[in-house]
């Protein structure tokens, strides 16, 4: 048991590799799709307040109305249908573009890391440098 530390023998890199997409799986169930779920849940929420302050159906048949008789008048047809909407609208809407962003964005940071522990990304690590 006279063994230093330089004799030590480091593990393989495919070992290594397979030890990092497992943490990576971990991050991605335990701390990735909590987050997810809540925003998911939020989300409903705020549009589910949305549809009863605001008659959705119309306003989509609206904006088809101006899209195809003058597609560029669809935005500033949003722009005054926002404006011209009540405070608690306004707010709900905001609301739900900023958790639809936040959705969209932890979706693609867990896609990414998918794709990284998919492909053995980590695998190919070389050996750690001293």
């Amino acid at each position: 048991m006279n063994e230093s530390f330089s004799d030590i023998v480091p593990p393989p890199a495919r070992f290594r590799g397979q030890v990092l997409a497992r943490v990576y799986r971990v991050w991605l169930f335990r701390k990735l799709l909590p987050v997810m779920l809540a925003e998911i849940i939020v989300l409903a929420v705020v549009i589910f307040w949305l549809t009863r302050a605001v008659f959705i159906r119309r306003v989509v048949e609206n904006a088809f109305n101006v899209f195809f008789t003058n597609p560029p008048a669809v935005f500033s047809f949003a722009v005054s249908a926002f404006v011209h909407a009540g405070t608690f609208t306004k707010v709900l809407v905001l609301m739900s573009a900023v958790a639809l962003a936040l959705f969209v964005r932890h979706l693609t940071q867990g896609i990414l890391r998918l794709i990284l522990v998919r492909e053995n990304f980590f695998g190919r690590t070389g050996t750690p440098s001293s």
